[in-house]
């Protein structure tokens, strides 16, 4: 079974900033999320992240993460090996940006 979890935040994460990912309360990987990339006010530059990790029970985790001037995006791809239709409910996603 393959799924996506997407998620976003509409403030720009100006100084970077960090996607912590968990299952069942328990932390599996934190993807850093990158500044957007100011050059030209007037173009809409977008920097991408990409990571991939793997947890106890062998779900595969595909994270993109996108950052503009306009906020953040992400979307994780998760392939589960196992029947466990109640997976995605057990994952948390938190986006925290770093301070200024």
């Amino acid at each position: 079974m393959k799924f996506e979890i997407e998620g976003s935040d509409s403030l720009p994460s100006v100084s970077g900033g960090y996607l912590y990912i968990s299952l069942d309360g328990e932390e599996l990987a934190t993807v850093s999320v990158p500044s957007p990339a100011f050059e030209d006010r007037y173009r809409d530059s977008v920097v991408e992240n990409d990571d991939a990790f793997e947890d106890e029970e062998g779900n595969q985790y595909d994270v993109s993460i996108f950052s503009s001037n306009v906020g953040v995006d992400w979307v994780i791809t998760v392939s589960n090996n196992l029947s466990d239709s109640n997976i995605k409910d057990r994952i948390q996603v938190e986006y925290q940006a770093n301070e200024y």
